[in-house]
């Protein structure tokens, strides 16, 4: 009777080959887990402003992007001195261009465990980004043009926003 099956000095030999395969792969594994986490926390960004921008054109009236400090709070508040990566409110925006006042209509709350280790440099939206009922932006000194910048580690993603409210994203190093 012939038996079949692995003997001990092969199974070790599959076991050292798969572990030294496993020790040059895991390095590289981590690089791909960074780039789709930048990569995820820039889409939700974006998915958001399309939110405001489509609201607003629907709608016909100003809707809001915030930055705050508290989104988890009963009633979040906008906060100026917060960062993007702390999380964003958007609203409905009828009183005070940027402020999330009573009146207003708060639509939708942003904030994930993504944004951890993810810097945020804002030019001309610091903390704010209102669009218009025609779809175009404006920034807190009323520009209608500008860009947040992410940055994890070297990788760069830029949401570049025209003066008409377009988005598009460019990719870079920090």
């Amino acid at each position: 009777m012939k038996r079949r099956g692995f003997t001990l000095v092969e199974l070790l030999v599959v076991l050292a080959v798969g572990s030294i395969l496993l020790a040059i792969a895991v390095p590289g594994y981590g690089f791909l887990v960074e780039v789709g986490r930048l990569s995820a926390a820039t889409n939700e960004l974006v998915a958001a402003m399309h939110f405001a921008r489509s609201e607003s054109i629907k709608r016909g009236v100003r809707i809001s992007l915030c930055t705050t400090s508290s989104p988890t709070a009963a009633v979040p508040v906008c906060d100026p001195t917060a960062n993007w990566h702390q999380g964003w409110l958007v609203f409905e925006d009828g009183g005070t261009r940027g402020v999330l006042d009573q009146q207003d209509v708060l639509l939708r709350v942003g904030q994930d465990d993504l944004w951890r280790d993810i810097s945020v440099t804002p030019s001309n939206f610091s903390h704010h980004i209102s669009y218009l009922s025609n779809g175009m932006s404006q920034g807190p000194n009323n520009l209608g043009n500008g860009k947040l910048v992410l940055c994890l580690q070297h990788m760069e993603r830029q949401i570049v926003v025209s003066v008409t409210g377009r988005i598009r994203l460019v990719t870079g190093n920090c």
